[in-house]
């Protein structure tokens, strides 16, 4: 559904002479681009615990589906008014998941669509067996700032589709996709292989990526349209991405950056690095560990890892003449 509207602007100047009243028609096409407070969703923490964040629906919903409407369907076991307004603007509700009638479906939805919270901390935290996230271009992110541990704790999604996520005004992403569990303090379910971001996934307001990737699976990630210029830390960035072979990095400008302590590291299957020369460690201060277990690294002229050699010292381009991890990518 898309909303026209028409704006008449009258403006009459009568304190000049020789100025007449004009008008002047504007035509806005676009969905969702009026931020009615009633399509507001609210917020969580890590420990919430009620409506369909409580351990019953939290571990057993396996497909969530955002929506532009608040009707409800005969079949539904459970609904909850979840707008961040408290008036119904925004419904949630659980229906028995048809192949497994142990697990539910959660569905989502307002009236032209969900307006996430600035504050999207934790939503989808902890949903150990959620397997897809349908958003359906009804769950509109462009006033989010917040997106701390949004995925994290881990789950069953092997791809996650952000391609219509507008994180322009967004300056929290700490462990945003860590599969690491704060209520349980250990690995969560770690199954993200793929992350596909949209050219509205924008990072130029982050200072700091800690964990952001933390224990996911990922055979491969697309980092290209990251704006890294503003981050200064990346502790435990890639840190237990056990199945990445390749992670170019050649957009990344570090210059600020003044933690990677094991941003790296746990990567066993990790070959190659690709930087440009804007990856630097002019301001790292701490570097512990950064490459610490990721035996089949190789720098782009033939240094491979040393356990000797495992904090920022080799995290440089590999030359003839100063041995590093990285291989330069023009």
């Amino acid at each position: 559904m898309r909303n026209t509207i028409i704006v008449m602007v009258v403006l009459t100047l009568g304190f000049a002479t020789g100025y007449s009243a004009f008008s002047t028609n504007i035509t806005l096409n676009a969905k969702g681009n009026i931020k009615e407070k009633s399509r507001i969703i609210r917020s969580w923490t890590s420990d919430s615990v009620d409506d369909f964040h409580n351990s019953q629906y939290r571990e057993n919903i396996v497909t969530i589906t955002f929506l532009d409407s608040t009707t409800l369907p005969s079949n539904v076991e459970n609904s909850w008014d979840v707008s961040a307004d408290g008036k119904g603007g925004v419904i949630a509700y659980v229906k028995m998941n048809e192949e497994d009638h142990t697990k539910y479906d959660l569905f989502i939805g307002a009236k032209n669509g969900v307006i996430a919270n600035s504050n999207s901390s934790h939503v989808f935290y902890g949903f150990s067996n959620l397997n897809t996230i349908y958003f359906n271009n009804n769950y509109d992110t462009s006033d989010a700032i917040n997106m701390y541990a949004m995925f994290a704790g881990g789950n069953n999604i092997t791809e996650l589709d952000l391609s219509t996520f507008n994180t322009r005004k967004v300056n929290n992403m700490v462990g945003i996709f860590s599969a690491w569990d704060d209520i349980k303090n250990t690995w969560g379910n770690r199954s993200i292989k793929k992350i596909i971001f949209g050219d509205d996934f924008d990072t130029s307001h982050i200072d700091n990526m800690q964990d952001m990737f933390a224990g996911q699976p990922l055979t491969s990630i697309d980092l290209s349209k990251f704006n890294t210029s503003n981050v200064t830390y990346m502790y435990h960035m890639f840190n237990g991405c056990n199945h990445l072979v390749e992670l170019d990095l050649s957009t990344f400008d570090t210059n600020k950056v003044y933690n990677m302590r094991e941003i790296f590291a746990g990567c066993p299957e990790l070959k190659t690095i690709y930087v440009s020369n804007s990856f630097t460690i002019n301001n790292v201060d701490n570097s512990i560990n950064m490459f610490i277990g990721d035996t089949k690294l190789v720098g782009g002229n033939g240094t491979i890892y040393d356990s000797n050699h495992i904090d920022k010292e080799y995290a440089r381009i590999d030359t003839s003449s100063t041995p590093g991890y990285f291989t330069l990518k023009q």
